[in-house]
């Protein structure tokens, strides 16, 4: 599944057309969806962190080729008190994972979380572009074409805040990528 085309409009969504959306190309595995998705939630609340490297497997054989132009990978960060909880972030176990496939370096802190938030899951759109509004904060990425990885792009809210902060702070290229992806 992917989401924009640098190349012209063919295959990008009509809302794309409309209103474009600051990431490059937005490209997703699978739709998050039966084992997919029970994967997904184990590996993200379960500490199966076992799945880290099948799901940055199946996210590389989507990417491989447009990961090529990219100097770097990044990943959405997780608010300190969160991490605290969890104890982990997926999203920086999937990106590990993915640079040791592409021998891209990840640049870790290049993007925080600077604010607390409710948890996404359960929110309406409209909720969770509020939710996320003006959360995040990104260096070190002036002039770079940045691979940012999440495990699961749900309304994409996150997607489009997390690569309008990189933007903002000069990134050339976003390429948004996910393991699941939901038609909400």
């Amino acid at each position: 599944m992917v989401c924009g085309n640098p190349t012209g409009t063919e295959g990008i969504c009509l809302g794309c057309q409309a209103a474009p959306p600051p990431y490059d190309r937005l490209m997703s595995a699978a739709f998050f969806d039966g084992p997919l998705k029970e994967m997904i939630h184990a590996f993200k609340y379960a500490d199966a962190t076992y799945y880290k490297k099948y799901l940055a497997r199946v996210i590389y054989d989507v990417v491989k080729n447009e990961a090529r132009q990219c100097d770097l990978i990044t990943f959405v960060p997780l608010h300190w008190s969160r991490l605290m909880t969890r104890g982990y972030n997926q999203s920086a176990l999937l990106a590990r994972e993915l640079s040791r496939l592409t021998g891209i370096p990840v640049g870790y802190g290049m993007l925080k979380k600077t604010k607390g938030t409710p948890p996404q899951v359960g929110l309406t759109r409209h909720q969770r572009k509020t939710n996320i509004a003006g959360t995040f904060q990104a260096r070190g990425v002036s002039g770079k074409a940045v691979l940012v990885v999440d495990d699961v792009v749900t309304t994409g809210q996150t997607a489009l805040e997390v690569s309008r902060t990189l933007k903002k702070a000069g990134a050339e290229y976003i390429l948004f990528a996910s393991a699941g992806r939901s038609l909400s």
